[in-house]
């Protein structure tokens, strides 16, 4: 049994779901950056106008929990410029929310800036002013919620922001150095200290903390090169931030000779709770004399995957959330799955899919690890971001271009599972699906 406080839900983030948003996503497509160069976001799901009908379908599944984001660009269209509409339609969603029982997650960075963020205060300038104007912009939306939220993860995924718009170029602004990204990392986690300090003045009781995308890797091979490699991979990966934020110290060293080391002035103890986000395995390969670069990450390979994959070709690894879990649990500090869910575009996967992994969690409960929620990705079909609308990652189907939302066969699963606060006696029948290996992209999987 789930205890009586465990929290199961479903979660969204603004780009992905409200459609009708200028920001530098809408920028990134129209220069035909996205894997087809023809897609726009534009309505999205239309999450803006139908959020009340949406809320529904979250009572109706008997969800006590809801992550959702705040769009910058909305509430901040022009620098210093707030939109008191935009803030009060978030504010009412929150109000809204709290009066169902349904308690609110709030992310405020979910990868998306407003329009002028990169051309007046990058996160990878020198002495950037981007830590203050997030800061204000949090105020903002902090005047406005009171003490109606109590969790917030205030940035979502930070490492995997940095390594696709700093690092590798994949996503918004697109720099491709890493002394943009030795800049922008402790920029960007003092974004979030400043962040965590406002929030804190309105609410003290406040928990604050991040969702991390936890990847689990394994070496390819079973060699000794592999295994130093994975190792290292995961270090970087999976431990630079939340330790950056528990210890006061940022450490990075990555494959190929770069290194990163400074303090982090106000980072211990930084955070209150981790969110998890956990989607896959990743295999490790060290090819030091190959002229791809020495090395590769790959989501799957045949004959290793029990479970199948998913539509995206990443490998259904359910135990994976359980180390996941064990893994950050090094920390000492209280966890939510924040996202985990599966890209399932025939709805025979995600039923099994979501009893395998909240088996995982009820694992990792009973190993003695403090798990506190556990939300799903995502309530609805969405935009995801690079792949478009292609993936279906939605507990509820989105049926285009009506946008009528219709449950998936996992639904009734999940409301009898929050209903009974334990899992079926019979996991649910599924289709296991093999494909072939998919290279892994930082920035290209849901985000």
């Amino acid at each position: 049994m789930f205890a009586p406080e465990f929290h199961f839900g479903c979660a969204t983030s603004a780009y992905q779901v409200e459609g009708g948003i200028e920001n530098d996503w809408s920028q990134w497509e129209r220069q035909g950056r996205l894997l087809d160069p023809s897609v726009r976001c534009g309505r999205a799901v239309d999450h803006w106008r139908r959020a009340e009908a949406d809320f529904e379908l979250l009572q109706d599944l008997g969800a006590t929990a809801y992550r959702l984001s705040v769009e910058w660009a909305r509430v901040e269209p022009e620098p210093g410029r707030f939109d008191q509409a935009a803030i009060d339609r978030y504010a009412f969603w929150v109000h809204r929310l709290a009066d169902r029982g349904i308690e609110p997650v709030v992310t405020f960075l979910h990868f998306t800036h407003p329009p002028w963020f990169h051309r007046l205060c990058p996160w990878h300038e020198v002495a950037s002013q981007a830590p203050g104007r997030f800061a204000a912009f949090v105020a903002r939306m902090m005047e406005a919620f009171g003490d109606r939220v109590r969790w917030f993860t205030i940035l979502n995924e930070p490492l995997v922001w940095l390594l696709g718009g700093t690092l590798t170029g994949v996503v918004p602004p697109g720099e491709k150095r890493f002394a943009r990204f030795a800049v922008a990392l402790p920029t960007l986690l003092r974004g979030y200290l400043e962040a965590r300090q406002v929030i804190r003045q309105v609410r003290p009781d406040a928990a604050c903390g991040i969702a991390k995308n936890v990847l689990r890797f394994a070496p390819e091979r079973p060699l000794g090169s592999d295994r130093w490699l994975t190792e290292q991979v995961d270090r970087a990966y999976n431990h630079v931030i939340p330790t950056a934020l528990t210890s006061g110290k940022i450490a990075l060293e990555l494959p190929g000779g770069f290194e990163l080391s400074r303090p982090l002035d106000g980072g211990e103890g930084a955070l209150d709770f981790i969110g998890v986000n956990y989607y896959t395995r990743v295999y490790v390969r060290l090819d030091p004399l190959k002229r791809s670069g020495g090395s590769r990450l790959a989501s799957f390979f045949d004959g290793r995957t029990p479970h199948g994959v998913s539509d995206l070709g990443w490998e259904i690894h359910p135990d994976g959330l359980a180390e996941a879990l064990r893994d950050m649990s090094r920390y000492g500090l209280p966890l939510w799955v924040t996202e985990n869910g599966i890209d399932d575009r025939d709805d025979t996967r995600r039923a099994r899919f979501l009893v395998d992994h909240l088996a995982a969690v009820q694992r990792s409960i009973e190993a003695g690890v403090d798990v506190r929620g556990y939300l799903h990705w995502s309530l609805v079909d969405n935009f995801e971001w690079l792949e478009g609308f292609g993936p279906r990652f939605g507990l509820y189907r989105v049926e285009r271009p009506s946008l009528k939302r219709a449950p998936t066969s996992a639904v009734p699963v999940f409301r009898d599972i929050i209903r009974r606060r334990s899992l079926p006696e019979r996991r649910p029948p599924a289709q296991v699906v093999s494909g072939q290996p998919k290279p892994v992209m930082p920035g290209a999987g849901p985000i």
